[in-house]
């Protein structure tokens, strides 16, 4: 009998299984540009857990139309954990508004029906503590460079007629992407 401390529905479990090397490659890559692009700092740990975290969800919510909690709500106190290592007060308080803020503003468009999830609320939560902590306008180009991003994708659909009307497109690996994009464009 194994003991986790995350209890995974099968679903999950069964997606983080069956495409680990697409994970796992996928980390690697975003682990290698990260580390080139940011170098040996106090946040590059942060940044690197982001990154695996992200390189997850993006797969799951694109098996599965979902961001599980027990991937997403995990990754709020092992971020902020790790982002206390550089000792930047100012970066870090920035964080810690920057992620209410995401998390906020995206909570209202799910309970508004405006097709984002509860997940993507969460994951936004995420994210705003990540580009927060780089600076109040690196969450502004992640989230714009994300809303841009899956409009584009959502009107490519419309126009080669592969949507059908009231298709769902996942915004979880647009806005964790856009993250990640803005993270190596700004570096630390």
């Amino acid at each position: 009998m194994r003991i986790s401390p995350i209890h995974l529905d099968a679903d999950t479990a069964g997606v983080l299984r069956r495409d680990r090397l697409v994970i796992a490659g996928a980390f690697v890559l975003t682990a290698g540009a990260l580390s080139w692009r940011v170098g040996v700092q106090a946040v590059l740990p942060a940044f690197l857990a982001f990154a695996l975290l992200a390189s997850a969800l993006v797969v799951c919510d694109a098996r599965l139309m979902r961001l599980p909690d027990p991937l997403t709500l995990p990754g709020y106190p092992v971020l902020a954990a790790l982002l206390l290592a550089p000792l930047d007060w100012e970066a870090y308080l920035r964080a810690l508004f920057a992620m209410a803020a995401a998390y906020a503003l995206h909570l209202v468009l799910a309970l508004c029906g405006l097709g984002i999830g509860l997940g993507d609320a969460k994951a936004a939560g995420l994210v705003g503590l990540v580009l927060g902590w780089l600076a109040w306008a690196a969450l502004v180009q992640g989230l714009v460079l994300a809303y841009v991003c899956v409009g584009l994708y959502a009107i490519a659909l419309a126009a080669t007629r592969r949507a059908g009307r009231g298709s769902v497109v996942p915004f979880g690996p647009f806005l964790l992407g856009a993250a990640v994009l803005v993270m190596l464009i700004r570096g630390a």
